[in-house]
């Protein structure tokens, strides 16, 4: 998100401080620097064979490069970009600039053509270092309701966190005759072309008799929950049922190829002690790495995930491990007592990946 800066009186631009520009240049190339400094460490150590530190630089060089992407990603919001809004006396005035290709784009709505103003809520993270709680700064996003020449409804958006600026907002639209709305709803993630079909869906009461939605530029320390419109849930589940086949899925057939051969050619040497694998056996390794493994492709964190899901993740485990000692089992001698601690094994993953999937559930209720 662009953060605009008031130049004059409800006048906004996206332009930013020249040691502001200097500053991020410079923390820019210290990450780069840190990055490209750990990569030649990694390869030197490399030649000395010291492969955890080798890891360590390679994971420690990936991380700053990255980060050093998301600041220049950061900064060409600003560098690239000439943006400028202005809620001047007879309408909204917007005005875009891409500098490296010198298009310009320049609208202007008139208050005779705006319908109607709906002051939405959104949220700002604002971190207070890891050895205290962040909280969330409320905002207000303006969304201007307008017909074009065509008769077509429109919509334009500008967003803020200062309560006494918004009521010049509301002032000025109120003095043009247009009727202004607030929402609790928190449409962070709403982009423009979402309000073609969704708006309608946004709950919405008269603004001076909204007494119960967030202050704009108050603090909490829970988040507003995200609002999403019908056409909007679909295209997330869309999109999840896609990330499914070509990533989880895969990931998933993958985990069970892999359970089926550890069952038929690892687990007959192991411990075995009571019905169940030994201390000494590797089988705390594996069942860790299934329920790390489990957490991402079962996807409990989603806003919608059927109930049975940690179980049949788990079961499809147990089974495969199952009919490998039942391979064995037909093929060669195999001890009765490992289908038990496989079935141990099987419950103990199922505990745990069924509390993490509680949790989960839990915690959704409140995102």
């Amino acid at each position: 998100m662009i953060e605009m800066r008031e130049k004059e009186d409800l006048k906004y631009s996206n332009d930013i401080p020249r040691w502001a520009k200097i500053v991020h240049i410079i923390i820019l190339w210290f990450f780069y620097l840190i990055g490209m400094a750990a990569f030649v460490c990694g390869i030197l150590l490399m030649f000395g064979q010291l492969w955890f530190g080798v890891i360590a630089c390679f994971a420690f060089s990936a991380f700053f490069i990255w980060a050093a992407r998301l600041i220049r990603m950061s900064n060409k919001m600003y560098s690239d970009i000439v943006l400028k809004c202005e809620l001047l006396e007879g309408g909204y005035y917007t005005y875009v600039k891409n500098i490296k290709t010198g298009e310009e784009l320049e609208q202007f709505v008139p208050f005779e053509q705006m319908q109607e103003v709906l002051i939405a809520r959104t949220t700002r993270y604002q971190s207070r270092g890891s050895n205290h709680m962040g909280f969330h700064i409320i905002g207000a996003k303006i969304i201007m309701k307008w017909t074009d020449e065509k008769g077509h409804p429109q919509y334009s958006l500008f967003g803020l966190e200062d309560s006494k600026k918004l009521e010049e907002w509301v002032q000025r639209f109120k003095q043009n005759g247009i009727p202004v709305y607030s929402s609790a709803a928190n449409v962070n993630v709403v982009q423009l072309e979402d309000y073609q079909t969704g708006y309608d869906e946004l709950p919405k009461v008269p603004y001076d008799s909204d007494t119960s939605s967030p202050g704009i530029g108050t603090i909490r320390y829970r988040g507003l929950k995200l609002w999403y419109s019908s056409e909007m849930r679909e295209k997330k589940r869309e999109k999840e049922l896609m990330r499914d086949k070509k990533v989880f899925n895969l990931i998933l057939l993958a985990m069970l190829i892999g359970n089926f051969l550890i069952a038929v050619n690892w687990m007959p040497s192991w411990q075995l002690d009571d019905g169940m694998f030994g201390d000494d056996s590797p089988s705390f390794m594996v069942t860790g790495i299934n329920f790390m493994l489990l957490l991402v492709v079962g996807a409990y964190w989603r806003e919608q995930v059927k109930w049975y899901r940690s179980l049949r993740d788990v079961g499809l485990i147990l089974i495969v491990q199952l009919l490998g000692w039942v391979f064995l089992r037909s093929f060669q001698s195999a001890p009765a007592e490992m289908m038990d601690a496989i079935i141990v094994d099987g419950l103990t993953l199922a505990l745990f990946n069924g509390i993490v999937f509680i949790i989960f559930r839990i915690l959704r209720r409140f995102w």
